[in-house]
């Protein structure tokens, strides 16, 4: 359940609550090492890499067995792989996209990701 709350409110409730508090600093700080891997597999790997890393992620998150591989059982479009991955442009998603398709790595189903070759993204995971 969401509920949306003013700023301000919110970190009141924050800064009066030491479980909150506490909890909050956790968050914040996952969220930051999550940003500082997702740096650090762009710089080793470049965008190819952090894309390649990216859909490994999506496999523990939204990923389904099926005949042909991994279903990627979630839409998601290329401007959010774009923003997740740290990349200014879309097209530039597209492109690697397109070549990875080409190259038999993955496969797009009724707009999902299929993932033919999981070997291949996994290994830019591991730095």
């Amino acid at each position: 359940t969401f509920y949306r709350i003013p700023r301000v409110l919110f970190w009141d409730y924050v800064s009066q609550d030491k479980e909150l508090q506490d909890y909050v600093n956790s968050y914040y700080r996952e969220k930051l090492s999550e940003a500082i891997f997702r740096q650090q597999i762009m710089m080793m790997n470049g965008k190819t890499g952090a894309i390649c890393s990216f859909l490994y992620q999506l496999i523990n998150l939204f990923g389904r067995k099926v005949e042909a591989g991994t279903l990627i059982d979630f839409q998601i479009t290329n401007d959010d792989i774009a923003g997740f991955c740290g990349i200014s442009t879309r097209n530039s998603v597209s492109r690697i996209i397109c070549k990875l398709k080409e190259e038999g790595i993955i496969k797009i189903v009724n707009q999902k990701i299929l993932i033919l070759d999981v070997d291949f993204l996994k290994q830019y995971v591991q730095c």
